[in-house]
């Protein structure tokens, strides 16, 4: 909820006013999303 806050300005009762797939849609994009800034950091810490 929070990365969606800080990175998209979804508040929190915008999320709760979607509708089931649509939440499930986001709640898809946002775990890619922390996959993706996860590999990121790896990167930066290795130096690549």
């Amino acid at each position: 909820m929070y990365l969606l806050f800080r990175y998209h300005h979804i508040m929190p009762g915008e999320y709760e006013k979607m509708g089931f797939g649509e939440r499930t849609v986001v709640r898809a994009f946002m775990h890619y999303q922390i996959e993706q800034m996860n590999e990121e950091v790896e990167r930066i810490k290795r130096g690549a």
